[in-house]
């Protein structure tokens, strides 16, 4: 309804969607961090004040893991070059659901004939198939190049990036205590509280679940999610 206004987060749903970000951080997941900050300034208004202190005093050592990607060679102009893929890959994929509209929903033709396209739609749409299987395709190997070359300067730089990515870990640390605590202060059943998470040697934490994502489905990663409930 217009000029209502917009139903407030409850605090220890935005404090867990901050645990998840700071895990992600901590594993190499790249983040806009003015978008953090306005996530943990929800914080600063809530009984959770002190994870946004927390934050603030944490935000240059995010800043430093967030931007190395970019100090790979190379990196940068390969990411460039993965967008524009998949921004081509959105727009196959628009054509073909145009084409295949045009060729199967009856009213098309009272509007372009009965063979739109002279009568090649079909080979226009098998060409749109085509292009963005490649598009797919060449997107999961541009990613692929993206990770073992950053994977190989993390090997290269792991003392370098060490004490940044303490401090995400300490802060997750931190916040996941807080998440417990607040799971046995409501009494409510601790998998209301369950997050999906890159690392498993948290304080707090029961792991519930363990497993290697898939790339299209099909190939396993090199890295696992682990599903946890915070623990007092």
């Amino acid at each position: 309804m217009l000029g209502r206004k917009k139903k407030e987060e409850d605090p220890v749903t935005t404090l867990a969607r901050c645990i998840v970000v700071l895990d992600d951080i901590r594993a190499y997941r790249r983040k806009d961090v003015d978008q953090i900050d306005g996530l943990f300034s929800e914080l600063k208004k809530s009984r959770f004040k002190e994870h946004y202190e927390m934050w603030v005093k944490a935000r240059p050592q995010a800043e430093k893991i967030v931007d190395m990607p970019l100090k790979v060679e190379g990196v940068r102009g390969m990411i460039r070059a993965l967008s524009w893929v998949k921004v081509a890959t959105r727009v196959a994929l628009i054509v073909l659901v145009f084409f295949i509209a045009m060729l199967l929903v009856p009213a098309w033709e009272k509007v372009l004939g009965p063979h739109p396209f002279g009568g090649n739609g079909f080979l226009y749409a098998t060409v749109a198939v085509v292009i963005m299987v490649v598009m797919m395709n060449a997107g999961q190997v541009i990613d692929y190049r993206i990770r073992k070359k950053i994977i190989a300067y993390e090997d290269a730089t792991v003392d370098e990036y060490r004490p940044s990515r303490d401090k995400m870990k300490d802060c997750v640390d931190r916040m996941m205590f807080t998440l417990a605590r607040e799971a046995n202060r409501k009494g409510v059943n601790r998998s209301d509280f369950g997050l999906v998470l890159y690392f498993d040697d948290y304080r707090n934490i029961e792991v519930v679940k363990q497993w290697k994502p898939k790339s299209i489905g099909l190939f396993k990663k090199s890295y696992n999610h682990y599903q946890v409930l915070p623990k007092v």
